[in-house]
């Protein structure tokens, strides 16, 4: 009797480590997703961000947000002599 008891005790052990290691496997298959879609999400944003920086870098882009933040073109240099 006590060894069927004890091989009840060990076939639970053994499908609860079964189980566990299964609950371990789809856990980190979830996380692998999850880092995958994150991925994916960063290189559209550095797309985007590449993309801004090519054209905000053109020189008229350049002037459009200098004179919407008030500056504008330089008049003609002054010389002063020094005699």
């Amino acid at each position: 009797m006590a060894f069927l008891l004890g091989g009840v005790v060990l076939a639970f052990l053994l499908a609860f480590f079964s189980l566990a290691q299964t609950v371990r496997v789809s856990a980190t298959g979830y996380d692998v997703e999850r880092l995958n879609s994150e991925r994916d999400a960063l290189l559209v944003r550095k797309q985007e961000l590449l993309t801004d920086l090519n054209r905000l870098s053109q020189e008229p882009a350049v002037r459009k947000l200098a004179i919407d933040a008030g500056l504008t073109q330089l008049s003609a240099p002054v010389i002063v002599s020094g005699h």
